[in-house]
């Protein structure tokens, strides 16, 4: 009795998926078709974009070596034809490197800013044109634009901080803002996350400085009396080395020993 039973549960059970298949083959047809066309969609995405970013690389390469041999026009309308029909990274990447071989400063400048401000280009490569600019606002001599551009950049998070500090600090010496030169290469000096190359480029433009600045008066030392006045009113003036340059100095990280001047 138990196989009859048996066989009448498997004979039951067929009859359902021979009607449920009836029902659904259709979709389930349709959905299958779709998977593998999906599938191959993807496929041939995949290997079109790879086979696009190789031939990016390739132009990309080839422009940087017309920019080695010195061939700075060339080079400039190479990167060009790259930034027009290239993936997004080399697009800009080869929109940078065009504007750095400019002949005409003030176009580069301006083509540097506009890929700053393009919310189509990664936030990476909007700082690296940035920097890029500095170099150029840098040999202008104009601080409250260089602030402005390098401004955003020098926070604790930011990827290029130090390089943006660097350039920040370089540019107040060149126009004789000490104060705030000193601020930015006493930063580097002590931010142990800043890398060794760095700081000490910084304890060397410290030395720079002090030598371009002078030493600092010591303040004059106060005598008893009512009128408190310095006795013989003479001010003593002796060099002032900041700890982080003299911690430097003795790691080996500074490239020079300032000395005061007699």
């Amino acid at each position: 009795m138990s196989d009859i039973f048996h066989e009448v549960d498997e004979d039951v059970r067929r009859d359902k998926a021979a009607d449920l298949w009836r029902r659904y083959h259709t979709p389930i047809l349709i959905f299958a078709v779709l998977i593998v066309a999906a599938t191959g969609a993807w496929s041939y995405y995949q290997t079109n974009r790879q086979k696009t970013a190789e031939a990016a690389n390739a132009r990309f390469e080839a422009a940087i070596a017309l920019a080695n041999e010195g061939k700075a026009q060339e080079a400039a309308a190479a990167f060009d034809a790259v930034a027009k029909d290239a993936p997004k990274g080399y697009a800009a990447l080869a929109r940078i490197r065009a504007a750095e071989l400019r002949e005409d400063r003030a176009r580069a400048l301006q083509e540097l800013e506009a890929i700053a401000d393009d919310k189509n280009v990664d936030k990476l490569n909007q700082e690296v044109a940035l920097l890029r600019a500095a170099l150029i606002i840098l040999e202008s001599g104009d601080r409250q634009k260089m602030e402005r551009a390098l401004g955003p950049m020098m926070t604790s998070n930011g990827a290029f901080r130090f390089s943006a500090q660097e350039l920040n600090g370089l540019d107040a010496l060149a126009n004789d803002d000490f104060e705030e030169a000193e601020r930015d290469f006493n930063i580097l000096l002590s931010d142990r996350d800043a890398p060794q190359s760095v700081r000490q480029r910084a304890a060397a433009y410290q030395g720079l400085l002090h030598a371009k600045r002078g030493p600092k008066p010591a303040a004059a030392a106060p005598t008893a009396g009512a009128g408190g006045a310095a006795s013989g009113g003479n001010v003593t003036v002796t060099p002032v080395i900041e700890p982080e340059q003299e911690g430097a100095a003795s790691s080996g990280e500074a490239p020079f020993e300032v000395k005061p001047s007699k």
